[in-house]
Parts: C-alpha cells; structure tokens; sequence
C-alpha cells in the first residue's frame, strides 16, 4: 500500500517547504481509479457487445439449422405397414437358436443412448432391404461414439413373421418396427430410435465437406476409380477384375477421397473373401471420416445438411433432440469414435441353397455387445 513508502514528513502532513501536498496525491490517486474504472468498463462492455453478437450468431446458426432439418423426414409413427404378401419361407437345415431368455434387454440410462442407423439402396422407388444396420451408441461416461455393424445376411428370427429370415428383410416387409423388434429380439437390445439414409447420400456428405481421408486397404484401392464414372455401379475394374479405369492407387494407404469414390468404397463387396464383413468395416470408416471432418469444419456441417437431410428420415428421433446434440457440439468434439467391436460369423446354407451367417455361442457375443456399449 502507498502509506507504507511515504517519509514522516508526509505522514506528518507537511512538506519541506511547508506546504501540504497531499491533497495533490490523492487526486492524482483519483485519477488512476478513474482512468481504472473507464478502462474496465470498457473492457467489460466490449466483452458484452461479443457476447451479444457471438449469441446472435449461434442463434442464428441454429435457426438455420432448424431450417435446414425442414428438408428432412421425421417420423413419430411407422408409415411402413407389414406386408408380406411375396415373402417365400426358406429354413436352415440342422439349426438349432439359442435359447436367449435369460439375457436381460438393454436399452438407454442415463447416460448411454443407442440408435440404429438403416442405409437403404432406394434407387428402384420400392420397398427395399436394409443392407446396412449399424448400431450407433453414444456413451457419456466414457465420452465414446461406438459402431457396431450387423451384417445384412444375419440370420435371425422375425417376430412379425413368425419365422426366420435375413435380417435386412425386416425392414423391407416391415418397416422400421419391424426391424426394431428384430434387434431387439435377437441382439437383447431395445433400441426405439432410428435413422435411414439413402446410400447415395454417402457421396453428397463427402462433397459437402471437401472429401474425407480415409484408409484404405490394398484390396480396393485399384478399384477405387480416380475420375468420376457417373454410374455408381461403375468400378476401375471390370467384374473380372480387369483394369479398365485408373484407380486412385494400387497399395494401401490414407486417400483424400471425393464423394463418388467414398460411395465405391462402400459398395466394394465382392472382391473380399469375408464379403460383407469387409464392406461395413469399409462403411464404419466412411462414417467415422464424415464425422471426424465435421467435427474439424464446423462451418462446413450446414453444407452436409443441405446436401444430405432431403434423403434422410428420422424415425421417433424429434427436431429439439437433433438442435439439443449441435447446441452441445463442442462437448462431442473430444469424444472418442469407436468402431472395433465385430461379431464371430458362420457360413450356413438353407434349404433353398441361399448363404446365410449365424452367430455362434450367441449368448456369450451379446453379453461381450452390452459390455462394449
């Protein structure tokens, strides 16, 4: 304080020359407080005034995201009724289910939310087959995004049906609850929340955020055409493997990939030994790329929901809960995206010839699923 360094002289109240300076130093004091206060004030309304302009430009981001959610398709009851009127019985031969009564149903708490994310090839206009069914969870404890793919040959029971089927034909003749109640009957997790998304989508998102990076294994890359062949059925090889486009590479490797080359990416089947297995592992990295790009561009997220919400349809999933997850997006920047977990798969063949997987020691897989989510 200033009382500690003044001289006696000061403390005494007169000066050398036997004047009084005090009141000289207390309204220079003065002077500092005010010029203090002016600049904390200052301060203090030019940090309102941000404020005011950074909640104007959230408010209206997110009415401009509101806006944009117009584009898409919300659902709060099944407009797709069970029909299966064409639907032809086919059985495995020496197949016995599990018995799966004595696990108990997971579903959401408190801070695990799980979703099922349906791509659909909707190209033909009709009803059609689930060939992508992925279980999306985000976990708030563990602050993780985990995917977890089933793949579209499972073999399952169909409540609706009574039966036993593929698990993408559920959705086809069922609809969204259809498929729900299969999940639920067959992997003992009650998920009532779901997104369908058009797999041409896939190379709208892409563009819409400048491409993703991507691994990519040795297998497809040279099929991975380098110029748009504007026919998504189109590769780099031919059916039989031949060359006929220049690929993106011919080793494995992170590719910067544009839209129509993530959609081949995608698509890519056939040529892996493991099929199917290998294609949603290719899928699940798609996915992962979109949101990790996103995450990195926020400004750029609007550009995808532009592009992609029009193909969208949001299954009991409410306009207030999508703003409520952008409103917190800075919360899900340092979540971690997860997307190991796979099931054990056997090959099976039914009575009609078709090649089916199963699961088997089921049971124990479903337990280690509702561990991992």
């Amino acid at each position: 304080m200033a009382s500690e360094h003044v001289s006696p002289e000061k403390e005494t109240g007169k000066a050398r020359h036997g004047k009084k300076p005090e009141k000289q130093v207390q309204l220079g004091k003065t002077k500092k407080k005010g010029r203090g206060r002016i600049a904390l004030g200052v301060v203090m309304s030019t940090f309102g005034v941000i404020c005011l302009v950074l909640a104007i430009l959230i408010n209206s981001m997110l009415a401009r995201f509101g806006s944009s959610l117009d584009n898409a398709t919300f659902l709060e009851e099944d407009t797709l009724k069970p029909d299966y009127s064409g639907y032809e019985q086919d059985d495995l031969i020496d197949y016995t289910p599990e018995d799966l009564s004595k696990l108990e149903v997971r579903g959401n708490n408190d801070y695990v939310t799980n979703y099922l994310l349906i791509g659909c090839d909707s190209r033909s206009g009709e009803r059609a087959r689930s060939d992508t069914n992925i279980i999306l969870s985000i976990n708030d404890k563990t602050k993780t995004i985990k995917l977890v793919s089933i793949l579209r040959d499972t073999w399952v029971y169909n409540p609706g049906l009574g039966g036993y089927d593929r698990i993408n034909a559920a959705f086809m003749y069922a609809g969204f609850d259809g498929l729900l109640s299969t999940v639920e009957s067959n992997f003992c997790l009650d998920i009532d929340q779901a997104v369908m998304v058009d797999f041409n989508s896939f190379a709208s998102a892409v563009d819409a955020l400048g491409g993703i990076d991507v691994d990519v294994d040795e297998a497809a890359a040279s099929w991975i055409p380098k110029e748009d062949p504007h026919n998504p059925d189109s590769f780099a090889k031919s059916e039989d493997g031949i060359q006929i486009r220049e690929p993106i590479g011919y080793e494995a490797g992170n590719y910067h990939l544009a839209g129509f080359q993530a959609l081949a990416f995608c698509r890519l089947r056939y040529i892996y030994a493991d099929s199917d297995i290998s294609r949603q592992r290719n899928q699940r990295r798609v996915i992962s790329g979109l949101i990790k790009t996103a995450m990195q561009n926020p400004s750029k997220i609007f550009n995808v929901l532009d592009a992609v919400l029009a193909d969208v349809t949001l299954y009991r999933i409410s306009k207030g809960e999508i703003l409520s997850y952008v409103d917190n997006a800075t919360k899900y920047l340092g979540y971690k995206i997860e997307m190991d977990y796979e099931f054990t798969y056997q090959n099976m063949t039914t009575a009609g010839g078709a090649m089916v997987l199963t699961l088997p020691d089921q049971e124990q897989q479903l337990m280690n699923l509702h561990e991992y989510l």
